[in-house]
């Protein structure tokens, strides 16, 4: 059980945020609350991502505006409806462009790999890979 210990109202603001996908992300582009706080949470976070169709409440957000993006392949043509000018990229397991996205939740561990590597370097992120025992690509 996720028990949040915080409200919008009063969530400390964080230097990454991630925004995660699933079907849950289709009822929430209706919530303007979660998107005026995704929106605004984002303008203050040295970095922002998601993972899967996460990319759609970002879209929503606006933060996915004149920027190249991914999510997952059922959502690619509800993604490019969400925002202004959004290049869908079909192709890539994830797109840094500014704001980060990934495609399905797997493509998430190449994106986390990624941000590992542009906040600590491609050593701290190839040794976590090792650990683990994953292949970057």
């Amino acid at each position: 059980m996720v028990v949040p210990r915080h409200s919008f109202a009063d969530a400390p603001s964080p230097e990454l945020l991630v925004v995660p996908g699933g079907f849950g992300t289709r009822p929430l582009l209706q919530d303007a609350e979660t998107i005026d706080w995704i929106r605004t949470t984002a303008a203050s976070a040295r970095q922002t991502a998601s993972v899967c169709t996460g990319a759609l409440l970002l879209a929503r957000a606006g933060l996915l505006d004149d920027r190249r993006a991914t999510t997952h392949w059922g959502a690619f043509g509800l993604l490019a409806t969400l925002g202004r000018n959004i290049t869908v990229d079909r192709e890539s397991r994830f797109v840094d462009d500014g704001v980060m996205t990934s495609a399905g939740v797997a493509s998430g561990i190449d994106l986390a790999f990624h941000v590992v590597e542009t906040l600590l370097g491609r050593d701290v992120a190839d040794e976590t890979a090792r650990y683990i025992e994953y292949e970057r690509g």
